[in-house]
């Protein structure tokens, strides 16, 4: 079966994404990643057989060139400038695809499909177009309520919400990342509960290297906090380097990844004078991730209600705290207390403070039999919470997609 993928991500794809994909050729099924369509350079290369191929928008439409032939429309003219300027208007305001949108079309039709898996809301116009041009079920991967981002201006996120409302009826099946998001797209869209599929990472031995305590010269004895993924605002990790400075003696803060706003974190590091107790690994391939998270003692994430995604958060790095054993600490968020009561790795904690997160680490760090007891509770988790459980989720539906008697959400 020839499995078409597509994503927006293109300065790193989601490990998420590339599971998916060796788990579906691991099936026998031949997988082709279509991965960023705004890349510095066209790119075709192959990864653990996952055929990727990554593109640049020219910002161009393919549909101009034979408006501007109809019209007698040279380049460079000014019926030409005219004429492009009332099409920009018309993609963007009544055609079924705008120009990015076509563009992502455009490269979807050079490839061969049997099935369409497409990823987030950016690639959900295309997608319907092509599966409707082929005639080959869709499967709409949501790994998050794209609209809601706190980021985008109001009139935005109600246009992606009704389009997004509209064009969801027309996929075969449609996948999200946790039951929060799954029981929110249900109301709102009034279709079938999604299909879960979570975040997990892969089962992995818990290693005993040390590669946090060797690169700072941190012992044994040392207790680590540990924020690890993308470095951004709007997640709360100015506060935890805030808090640094009231961490008790021998805590100490790693920050794993990468970022616009590292920048900013690092001078907050140097006008709080908490260098010495706050440190910036850098960006880790997420195949490399691991033993720097087993040589962490408590894993923090300090995302907080700014908007649904964060509200309904089941981010990657608490898979990758559970397949390390490493309890976490975290706001009091529904997925993650669902996931703290249910195993007993997680100490929910109010983290919207610098002040509040000092207590809550130097307390967790304080307590002997508590933390102990954390590190079991992390231990039961990563039996279940991995990607050898979750993998079977999306086995059983690319099964149902492709039997005679499946039908559309």
């Amino acid at each position: 079966m020839r499995i078409l993928m597509a994503t927006a991500d293109h300065a790193m794809i989601d490990r998420r994404i590339l599971q998916e994909a060796r788990s579906l050729i691991g099936r026998g099924h031949e997988v082709r990643l279509l991965a960023g369509f705004e890349c510095a350079k066209r790119e075709s290369y192959v990864q653990d057989g996952i055929a990727i191929e990554r593109f640049v928008f020219d910002w161009g439409d393919s549909r101009f060139g034979t408006l501007a032939q109809r019209v007698g429309a040279e380049p460079g003219s000014p019926r030409y400038n005219r004429a492009w300027t009332l099409f920009k208007v018309w993609s963007e305001r009544i055609a079924p695809l705008n120009s990015f949108q076509q563009f992502i079309f455009d490269r979807m039709m050079e490839y061969q499909v049997d099935i369409l898996h497409i990823h987030d809301f950016p690639m959900l116009a295309s997608g319907v177009a092509l599966a409707k041009q082929r005639k080959v079920p869709l499967i709409y991967d949501a790994h998050e309520i794209y609209y809601s981002q706190v980021q985008l201006p109001a009139e935005t996120r109600h246009t992606y919400r009704v389009q997004e409302a509209a064009l969801i009826k027309n996929c075969d099946a449609v996948i999200t990342v946790n039951p929060f998001l799954a029981e929110l797209m249900r109301d709102r869209y009034a279709m079938s509960v999604p299909d879960v599929i979570m975040n997990a990472a892969p089962l992995q031995p818990v290693t005993t290297s040390h590669p946090l305590r060797q690169r700072f010269g941190l012992g044994l004895e040392t207790r680590i906090l540990l924020y690890q993924g993308w470095i951004s605002n709007h997640r709360g990790i100015e506060r935890v380097v805030e808090a640094a400075k009231d961490f008790n003696p021998g805590t100490h803060l790693v920050i794993v990844g990468y970022g616009d706003f590292e920048a900013d974190l690092k001078a907050l590091t140097e006008t709080l004078h908490v260098s010495d107790r706050v440190h910036f690994f850098g960006g880790v391939p997420s195949d490399e991730l691991h033993p720097v998270t087993c040589d962490a003692d408590l894993g923090i994430i300090p995302y907080h209600g700014v908007d649904e995604n964060n509200y309904f958060c089941s981010p990657n790095k608490l898979f990758e705290f559970s397949v390390a054993a490493l309890p976490f600490i975290a706001n009091d968020l529904p997925f993650l207390r669902m996931m703290a009561d249910r195993y007993g790795g997680g100490v929910l904690a109010d983290l919207n403070s610098a002040s509040a997160i000092a207590t809550a680490v130097n307390d967790t760090f304080s307590d002997g039999p508590r933390l102990a007891a954390l590190k079991a509770g992390a231990l039961k988790a990563r039996t279940s919470l991995n990607w050898d459980v979750e993998e079977q989720q999306l086995f059983a539906v690319y099964d149902r997609v492709l039997s005679p008697t499946s039908a559309p959400v």
